[in-house]
């Protein structure tokens, strides 16, 4: 068991340098539970580019690997995201997700995505330093720069999240959409955060961008597989409907928990390898606060993407024929239905 530490700063004048405390003593436990049980290689990530402080951070996660024998001979590659901003981690799993894509000849490995969050404890997170402009994660553009197709209309599905009301109208600038479909956490932890949700952005919702109730898509807080299915259906109907307009471009946003991030970026990536481009627009920001006082209750999710279950050695428990388990469609029209 090994360890590849993704180590990246924020600058000097973040507000996220006044939890380096709590980093070192996170490193410090890290170094502590490897002892005997593998190694640990460090790689940097910078997050800007020169002077202008351009933001260059999912770029240089697309580059960190770019080969699977870069990451090592392993059956299964776990990427933990609970304290990775989405513009590192979203670039990353999708990268990841590429390298190890089955083909002939090539060893079958176990993609796994871990993650420990309390959307509770979120909602005391605050983005410090927004950017002013938003803008799509790489390689997730949508084809939204492509002048043919500049006249299509536009369908925006934003999977809502606290605190996020700044980055949300900065990405509707972007987009310009025509049509809106918000996700909601529903259901959830707090069986009230859907309603919580529409509550802080009733304005945004209903008086700037007349969004119709029907609008609304819902998905599981816990369970970022349906979330995938629900925004795939819906997708897959509206293409359906803009057929006779030659079709529609599609941008998600993961304003939202990393559970259900994981969920938009599934989607991008299935309907990329099936040849249709999703954009994933977002907004980062220099740093991040949390109160101080706030309770921390977090669970511990595992994701498996990709893979294959293998046979277990003698003596362990096997799980029932038929049980096998497969995290994700084949094709985007099995997903649909």
């Amino acid at each position: 068991m090994d360890v590849a530490l993704i180590e990246f700063s924020e600058g000097p004048n973040s507000p996220s340098t006044a939890y380096l405390p709590k980093v070192e003593a996170n490193h410090t436990r890290l170094l502590k539970a490897m002892q005997g049980r593998g190694t640990i290689r460090k790689f940097q990530l910078a997050l800007h580019a020169g002077d202008d402080r351009r933001r260059i951070s999912a770029q240089n996660a697309l580059r960190l690997f770019n080969d699977l024998s870069e990451l090592g001979d392993y059956t299964d590659i776990i990427l933990d995201v609970s304290a990775a901003p989405r513009g590192i981690y979203l670039p990353l799993a999708a990268k990841i997700l590429h390298l190890v894509e089955p083909e002939e000849g090539k060893p079958i490995v176990n993609f796994h995505v871990m993650v420990a969050e309390d959307s509770s404890f979120d909602a005391h997170i605050h983005d410090e330093g927004v950017e002013e402009r938003a803008d799509f994660i790489y390689p997730f553009k949508g084809a939204m720069d492509r002048e043919a197709t500049a006249g299509l209309p536009r369908v925006w599905m934003p999977l809502l999240g606290e605190n996020q009301r700044i980055q949300l109208e900065r990405i509707y600038e972007l987009i310009q959409p025509d049509e809106i479909c918000p996700v909601l956490p529903s259901p959830a932890r707090d069986p009230r955060r859907g309603d919580k949700l529409v509550q802080a952005y009733h304005g945004l919702l209903f008086d700037n961008w007349r969004i119709e109730p029907r609008n609304f898509i819902y998905g599981s807080e816990r369970n970022p597989f349906e979330v995938y299915r629900q925004l795939t259906r819906a997708i897959v109907a509206y293409r359906e409907s803009f057929a006779p307009l030659d079709g529609a471009k599609f941008v998600l946003s993961a304003v939202s928990s990393k559970l259900l991030s994981i969920a938009a970026l599934l989607v991008a990536y299935d309907f990329r390898a099936n040849d249709i481009e999703i954009g994933i627009a977002h907004v980062d920001c220099h740093g991040y606060k949390v109160d101080p006082e706030a309770p921390v209750n977090s669970e511990l999710s595992g994701l498996w993407l990709t893979g294959e279950w293998e046979a277990s050695p003698a003596g362990a428990v096997a799980a029932p024929e038929g049980n096998k388990l497969e995290s994700k469609a084949t094709n985007i029209e099995t997903a649909a239905k």
